[in-house]
């Protein structure tokens, strides 16, 4: 029996190393399975570039349109981020850094073939910064410019400098022969002696100019722009000691009429032999006084190591995208002053797509505001008492979508600006003109009002195939409450089928008896609540929140104009309390003797077009029919609003924005650049609905830990095969 158990203890034995070892492999195979589900799972989620954003601030994705932009694009686009990075740097640095660096993130990821995010610390990353330095000036953009640069300092330092310098020893030599020995000393003439110190002088500068020269063009960093400067100084400054000299020289002769010779020989002929010099000289002072700027220096100079810039590059251009920008202060009086994140909006997409627009699209077209006297309506507020320009903010807007934004007063000139480089389409938006002021006492003014002369300008320049957005609504005429009519209806009525019925006004009040009705808010003059279409000009979350002020409704032909299509892009239903008054002076009157408003039986029911878009053939416009709408007032008019970090400001009426852009972007026949680089109000978590909410709830807390579960039992499965 003892012989017989020995064998089966060595079996044991062998029988549990090699259950632990299949225990083993068996927990490795399932771990590597598991790692290999969440990677497939990632890779697959990765390549297919499906995410959620479930914040109502969307600060965790681009907008539709930026997506769009990026996905499109036939340029590879480099993302620079210049966040810098210290071991002394403030808790705000690194949520700017932090929140630059995932919004280049999102950028990359859109699309990895064509965008590339890159980050380097100014302060550190020095090799990283001097091949970025490079990469720019090695860019067709800077390129270029570089070569004529280089021809330049080239003819400086191989042929002019020694000819400046030949002349200057040239000119001492024949002065020197011209001296007087006395008591065994040289003596140069008092009729020669400004000339040679001048000339000395110039014999030193050139020594001094040249060793600046040469340290401003090292080999790994040559200072083009700063080296021509010294150059054109030098051109324009030694031509100008000749030039004096010569005509020091005539004064001379004229003034001393005994003068040797050889010194009056002299003094001749420096305009002669000054004459080739002095035409090179000046030739080349012109040629230097006519380079372009180099697009890297341009670029570098807005470059500190502590700035905070993200540079977007192609191989062609680049853009810096300023931190102001990116980062302005949410009160605007705060400007220039030393603000907390807190303080702070992030319009970091809405920037840095605008700059991606612009180097990747060079062909621009013109946005012409088109008026008749009036304010100006991009300049203005700067002298006390002055009211601010109605347009400033959205030139700036419009300018970051790519276009080129002039003005025309038809007051003061019946022909179109000249615009330099000339655009490739021009739109027009054309505003009501504004009738000449009436004297102190109400007289009449003398000055001429808008005619059919002007109209016609107008109508021209747009011509048969234009693109045109009319802002229409209604305005108070010259006498009290009366409306005024609108001056380019004739012309949208027989062209398009569109009547602005300026004779309505639209108000809401609220009822609060049986037939009783109130006016609860001042702004009873802004329309909310509008129904929009699925146009793609209105087609998007933001298009929803328009407000439209001071708005005449709109009147649409039946049957239209032959080749004329409308389209509706938003409107008013009908709604108790919500009027076109037509006599707006009967309601004041109304208010006055009772304190309350019942409806006249003339006023308008809805419902009530307010804005339609309209093509005929290859000519397309919008009408508007709210005359406040796109002014800065309106369309960028922010609010309070209580989230989760308490009071945060907000942007009142972001559809106005949306509606004026992407009527310019459809008129361009880009609808594919619609809603680019929304602006972000605030940056916080905020779960939009309590679906998602749920959704979020139970990944966290049943599918995670399911899957963890499950691979826990083809763990325990295999090890108990």
């Amino acid at each position: 029996m003892a012989i017989d158990k020995q064998p089966s203890g060595q079996a044991s034995k062998v029988y549990s190393a090699g259950r632990r070892m299949l225990i083993g492999v068996n927990v490795i195979i399932a771990i590597v399975l598991a790692g290999a589900i969440v990677a497939v799972m990632q890779a697959f989620a990765y390549s297919a570039h499906r995410k959620v954003d479930m914040t109502l601030s969307g600060v965790n994705s681009l907008s539709e349109g930026t997506e769009n932009l990026l996905r499109s694009l036939d340029k590879n686009v480099r993302l620079t981020s210049l966040y810098f990075e210290t071991d002394l740097e403030e808790r705000d640095q690194q949520r700017y850094r932090r929140t630059a660096e995932d919004l280049l993130g999102l950028y990359e990821s859109t699309n990895r073939s064509k965008v590339t995010a890159d980050w380097i610390n100014p302060l550190s990353d020095h090799d990283k910064f001097k091949e970025f330095t490079k990469r720019l000036r090695e860019s067709p953009a800077s390129k270029k410019a570089i070569d004529t640069y280089a021809e330049r300092i080239n003819k400086y330092t191989d042929e002019l400098d020694a000819r400046m310098r030949a002349i200057v020893e040239q000119e001492l030599q024949a002065i020197a022969s011209t001296t007087e020995v006395a008591m065994g000393e040289q003596t140069t003439p008092e009729s020669l002696a400004r000339v040679e110190f001048l000339l000395m002088r110039w014999r030193d500068d050139f020594g001094l100019q040249r060793e600046n020269v040469d340290a401003l063009m090292p080999l790994d960093n040559p200072q083009y722009a700063a080296v021509t400067n010294i150059i054109k100084d030098l051109y324009r400054n030694f031509a100008s000691a000749l030039n004096n000299i010569s005509d020091y020289g005539q004064q001379a002769l004229a003034q001393i009429p005994s003068l040797p010779e050889n010194q009056a020989s002299f003094l001749r002929g420096a305009s002669d032999r000054y004459t080739s010099i002095l035409a090179d000289v000046e030739a080349e002072g012109d040629l230097l006084g006519e380079l372009e700027p180099i697009k890297s220096d341009e670029i570098l100079s807005e470059l500190v190591p502590t700035g905070n810039a993200i540079v977007v590059e192609t191989d062609e251009d680049a853009l810096v995208v300023d931190f102001s920008s990116v980062w302005p202060p949410l009160n605007e009086q705060d400007a220039g002053r030393q603000v907390k994140f807190e303080d702070r909006a992030f319009k970091g997409e809405e920037k840095v797509t605008a700059a991606i627009l612009r180097v990747t699209h060079k062909e621009q077209t013109a946005v012409v505001f088109v008026r008749y006297g009036g304010p100006p309506p991009f300049m203005g507020g700067f002298m006390p008492g002055q009211p601010p320009a109605p347009y400033t903010t959205m030139k700036r807007q419009l300018e970051d979508a790519n276009f080129v934004v002039e003005e025309w007063d038809l007051k003061s000139s019946v022909t179109p600006p000249e615009i330099d480089p000339a655009p490739t389409k021009t739109i027009y938006v054309v505003l009501k003109p504004t009738p000449p002021p009436r004297g102190q006492f109400g007289q009449q003014s003398q000055e001429p009002p808008f005619g059919q002369q002007h109209k016609r300008v107008i109508l021209d320049a747009i011509g048969d195939n234009g693109r045109a957005i009319f802002i229409a609504g209604w305005t108070p005429g010259p006498i009290g409450p009366m409306p005024s009519s609108y001056e380019y209806n004739e012309y949208l009525k027989e062209t398009w089928g569109i009547n602005v019925d300026t004779s309505a006004l639209l108000v809401e009040a609220s009822e609060y008896e049986p037939g009783k009705y109130n006016v609860m808010r001042q702004d009873f003059f802004n329309m909310e609540g509008l129904d929009v279409t699925d146009h793609d000009i209105v087609n998007s979350s933001a298009a929803r929140q328009l407000v439209l002020p001071w708005c005449a409704p709109l009147e649409l032909s039946e049957p239209l104009p032959e080749g004329v299509e409308h389209a509706k892009l938003a409107s008013l239903p009908a709604k108790d309390g919500l009027w076109g008054i037509k006599q707006l002076h009967k309601y004041q009157e109304q208010f006055r003797e009772r304190k309350y408003l019942t409806k006249e039986p003339e006023d308008l029911e809805g419902p009530y077009d307010l804005a339609v878009a309209a093509t005929r053939g290859n000519a397309k416009i919008v009408v508007v029919s709210s005359r406040e709408f796109a002014m800065d007032s309106a369309a960028f008019a922010k609010e309070f609003s209580l989230g989760p970090q308490g009071f945060v400001i907000r942007s009142r009426n972001p559809g106005n924005v949306t509606l004026f852009v992407n009527s310019l972007h459809w008129l361009n026949d880009n609808t594919e650049f619609m809603n680019i680089g929304q602006p972000i109000d605030v940056a916080v978590l905020e779960i939009e609905s309590k679906s998602d909410e749920r959704f979020v709830q139970v990944l966290a807390t049943f599918i995670w830990p399911a899957l963890a579960l499950c691979c826990g039992g083809v763990a325990w499965w295999v090890r108990r095969r």
